[in-house]
């Protein structure tokens, strides 16, 4: 017991220590400046919002929301959401995944098309179900954390069809949701 309590102070000192999203690795991409965060009211009416969009939630000062949040809808109402430890991935609609006074950006890939967007919902569906797992190989997909969920699918998507596509605009061993927002291949629509 002692042992394994060991390892799990241990594992979260490493997440801690080497998961920092404000720290900088090899800069990929030119980092966007001046972002305008989409502010949560009730009652909440986004944007239109579509199959493959990714609603990344603000940082918080709380050790959970630290990184931020990140999300991917289905639809336009549905959101595929890899949430926490000790839980797997849940559908949820999107006015109730949103909370009051945590701010968001909408981010949409910009070559989507059609067969991109039928391949992509077919790969959410694929490896949706699975436990949060936090890995330091994002290719890996026992499980899934929600960012590395997102990257893999769209990362995925875009090998069935022929071509590379990394969101991650820091290429690190993580992604986190702010990275997402940096990506040249995606764009703020809020």
């Amino acid at each position: 017991m002692k042992n394994f309590k060991i390892k799990i102070i241990v594992l979260i000192s490493l997440i801690f220590l080497t998961a920092c999203s404000t720290m900088q690795t090899t800069i990929k991409y030119e980092k966007k400046e001046n972002v305008v965060w989409k502010q949560i009211e009730d009652p909440t009416i986004v944007l239109e919002l579509e199959a493959g969009d990714i609603i990344v939630k603000e940082k918080t000062l709380n050790p959970i929301g630290m990184f931020g949040h990140a999300a991917i809808m289905k639809n336009d109402m549905i959101i595929v959401d890899y949430p926490k430890f000790g839980n797997k991935s849940y559908t949820i609609d999107v006015e109730y995944w949103l909370e009051k006074g945590r701010d968001i950006l909408v981010l949409r890939y910009k070559d989507m098309n059609d067969e991109f967007k039928k391949r992509l919902i077919k790969n959410m569906e694929k490896y949706f179900g699975k436990d949060y797992k936090i890995s330091f190989d994002k290719l890996n997909t026992d499980g899934f954390y929600c960012s590395q969920y997102i990257w893999y699918v769209y990362y995925v998507t875009a090998q069935e069809m022929g071509f590379e596509l990394d969101l991650d605009s820091d290429g690190g061993n993580f992604v986190f949701p702010y990275d997402l927002i940096n990506s040249p291949y995606l764009e703020i629509i809020n």
